[in-house]
Parts: C-alpha cells; structure tokens; sequence
C-alpha cells in the first residue's frame, strides 16, 4: 500500500505538470486515496477480526468533499449502531482500537495525523448513531463561532467502507435539521 500510495501522488503531480484542471486533479487524488483508504481499512478490519455490518468508516473535510490534494492530513470518524445500547461503550472501544491502528497505517502512507483530532481513534469521533445526532443538533441548536468551524468540517461526510445506510440515514436526519434553521444556515453561510 506504500508504494500505491507513492505512486498515487507521483501521477498525480505528473498531471498537474501536464495542465490538468484543479477540480479534476482534486476529484481525482481523491477518489484514488478513497480506494487505497478503503483498502487499508479493510486489511486492518480482517486483522481485528471486525464486522462492520453495524458500523461505517466516514471521510470529513476535504477528503468527505472529494477535494484533497497533495499534503492532506487525516479526518475521519466512525459511525455504528450497537445492538444493544448498553454495550455502547464496549463497541466503542474495540472500533476505536481498530481506529487507532488505522489512523497509524494511514499515517505511515502519507496522511498525517489530523492535528485538530479530528480522526477516528478519538472518542468524539467514535459515535454510536444517535450520539451524532445530539452532538449535530447541539451545533445547530447553539451555533457558536466554536460549533460552526465543527460543522464545516464534519458535515461534509461521506461513508468509505462498512454499512452505508447508517451514514445515509445520519445525512438525511442532518439535513431536515438544518433545512429548518435559518438562523444556523445564515451563520454557516458567513462563517
């Protein structure tokens, strides 16, 4: 995966040479580390003997947008659905586990470790479904200078591997949300 991940940026900088169009390349770099994320994220999910039938890996900020280039740090977060909500924390701890070793592989590829801790391996960014929400709503419900900067990077997610439709179901609860707070939308707009 090393050496995918060097060539990756090596073609990348060779169409960059070649006058290729700044939202291509993005879109492009992109996609290309979705796979090689995706790939890694897999190998370690095997390793850890994981199922992430319940569970989703999520791509924010750049990645989430489809906008990386060269020198991308890492954003990234789980969301899951315990079987049973009292074994929240139990889930939790063995995702973020699998999360940290993840976080360390990517980092060794090229993908520094976010500085902002805004990666999976860190407990607010391994969240049961229904801690999003609260954490989301909180956001649009006090849009603090602090809860805005949250939201331009985690709103713009996107699943990468495991179950989608939790990722899915999440989007769409956020996005009924914040179509009714005109308030909130007018300060992200801003922001």
């Amino acid at each position: 995966l090393r050496l995918v991940a060097d060539d990756i940026r090596r073609f990348a900088r060779n169409l960059l040479g070649q006058g290729v169009r700044s939202r291509q390349l993005t879109e492009l770099i992109s996609h290309l580390n979705d796979v090689l994320t995706e790939r890694l994220v897999q190998i370690v999910t095997a390793q850890h003997r994981l199922d992430l039938s319940q569970a989703c890996w999520l791509a924010f900020g750049s990645e989430g947008r489809g906008e990386q280039t060269f020198a991308t740090d890492q954003d990234n977060a789980i969301v899951f659905a315990p079987a049973d909500p009292g074994q929240a924390d139990a889930e939790r701890g063995r995702l973020m586990a699998f999360a940290a070793e993840t976080n360390d592989a990517l980092a060794k590829l090229g993908f520094p470790l976010c500085s902002g801790g805004v990666m999976a391996r860190e407990r607010d960014m391994c969240l049961a479904q229904d801690e999003w929400k609260e954490r989301f709503l909180g956001w649009i419900s006090a849009p603090t200078p602090e809860a805005l900067l949250a939201a331009n990077i985690l709103f713009d997610f996107r699943p990468l591997h495991g179950n989608a439709t939790l990722a899915d179901a999440l989007r769409a609860w956020l996005l009924s949300y914040t179509s009714e707070s005109k308030v909130f939308l007018r300060l992200l707009v801003q922001n």
